[in-house]
């Protein structure tokens, strides 16, 4: 800036003027004050004080990050009503919400019922994923932008437990990227997730589906039951990437909303709760959704979307709901104000 300031003096010392004289006279003595300050030693602010801005910088962005104001319910299906609940689980399905400095995380996992048939709970097989997958997401080194990768670690580190469960179950898993404000999921099998945005649908997750009812899962078969069974790979997952904004609603759920509740009737009732970031408001429309769910999958008349696929898929169904256990995750994007 020194440097700067003297070349200023010089480009205003040759500018013309009237008194050439003068200027003349005035020549040597501006060289010597240029050289004088040219010689001395250049001083630098301390870096503290240059950097000051970087924590500033930070605390703004800080302030103005999104995040996820979520709210969870569920119901398991009528055979497990009136039993005590374990925690994180609704029947056969579990789930996990998790909220670092980097990210907010949701994920759901659905536990294959017939493996009911061979004495085996895969509700506690989808727990146990859900709570690998929670563990690793709360870890520094986790990167929010790859969710499939944390599905990939955590259906490895249960399939090496020293006791390990079996089961299957199908997954979904959603992440919150403060930085750059974008959802990044990883979606395994008919559990699902859709966004909506000014009462309309942005986004909804597909199925992956082997044969119709029959959903990607990941499993851990008991010795020599693998080859009778769907062992599908996390790496299948599929990932989307969607750039979110300040009141968009992100609905995360298990096949026992879906398979009973209509996208339409989603919309409607999601429309009240668009660009809502009041917990105990959110958590009123998360109620609603199962409570919805539940009396859509006891109805025998109803066709259900799941009626609507068998017919589609010539399977022998007298049509109504499908008796399911519901899981559901309503989530608003918030941004902090500073």
């Amino acid at each position: 800036m020194k440097y700067l300031k003297c070349k200023n003096i010089l480009f205003q010392s040759t500018q013309p003027h009237r008194n050439h004289g003068w200027q003349a006279r005035r020549w040597p003595e501006l060289l010597r004050r240029l050289l004088g300050r040219l010689m001395q030693p250049t001083q630098f602010l301390p870096s503290s004080t240059q950097n000051s801005s970087i924590p500033q910088q930070q605390e703004q962005q800080q302030q103005h990050e999104p995040y996820l104001v979520n709210a969870v319910q569920g119901l398991a299906k009528p055979e497990y009503r009136g039993q005590l609940q374990p925690l994180h689980r609704f029947g056969e399905d579990s789930w996990f919400v998790s909220s670092t400095p980097a990210a907010d995380v949701l994920g759901v996992a659905d536990g294959v019922g017939s493996w009911k048939q061979m004495g085996v709970d895969a509700g506690l097989f989808a727990k146990e994923l859900m709570y690998w997958c929670a563990s690793n997401a709360a870890l520094p080194q986790f990167d929010a932008r790859k969710p499939r990768d944390l599905l990939i670690q955590s259906y490895v580190q249960l399939c090496q437990q020293a006791r390990p469960v079996p089961g299957s179950s199908t997954a979904c898993l959603l992440s919150l990227h403060r930085r750059d404000c974008a959802l990044y999921t990883a979606n395994l099998g008919d559990s699902g997730f859709l966004v909506m945005r000014y009462g309309k649908i942005l986004h909804r997750s597909v199925e992956q589906l082997h044969t119709f009812n029959t959903p990607y899962q990941l499993t851990l078969a008991p010795d020599g039951q693998r080859a009778t069974v769907h062992c599908d790979l996390p790496q299948m997952a599929a990932c989307t990437r969607l750039p979110l904004q300040q009141g968009d609603l992100v609905l995360l759920a298990t096949d026992g909303l879906f398979d009973n509740v209509p996208e339409s009737m989603l919309v409607r009732m999601m429309a009240d709760y668009q660009g809502v970031t009041d917990s105990g408001r959110l958590q009123l429309g998360a109620n609603m959704l199962v409570s919805m769910a539940r009396d859509l999958s006891q109805s025998a008349y109803f066709q259900s979307p799941f009626a609507q696929k068998a017919r589609a898929n010539n399977m022998m169904y007298m049509g109504g709901g499908k008796p399911d256990d519901i899981t559901v995750i309503l989530a608003s994007v918030a941004v902090r104000k500073g």
